[in-house]
């Protein structure tokens, strides 16, 4: 398990891996569903140095009932 960036909960689990042995691997929270490659800059892939702004506290996805909708498509004939 890894420690996700966003949240630092201790449930960032591996959800996929590159077909080249060793080159990334995609994670995922399972607290805040935050998805992250490993090959991302410290900014993003530590927690320490993850934006304070874009945190969040690990609690508050317990009452998070409300997911935003998934906008209509645009497309250019419109």
């Amino acid at each position: 398990m890894k420690t996700c960036p966003r949240c630092e909960s201790k449930k960032g689990e591996t959800v996929s891996t590159s077909p080249v042995t060793g080159a990334w691997e995609v994670y995922q929270c399972q607290t805040c569903f935050f998805t992250w490659r490993s090959c991302e800059p410290e900014s993003i892939t530590n927690p320490e140095q993850y934006n304070p702004s874009f945190k969040i506290d690990p609690k508050e996805t317990e009452t998070a009932t409300l997911v935003p909708a998934v906008p209509k498509e645009k497309r250019s004939d419109d």
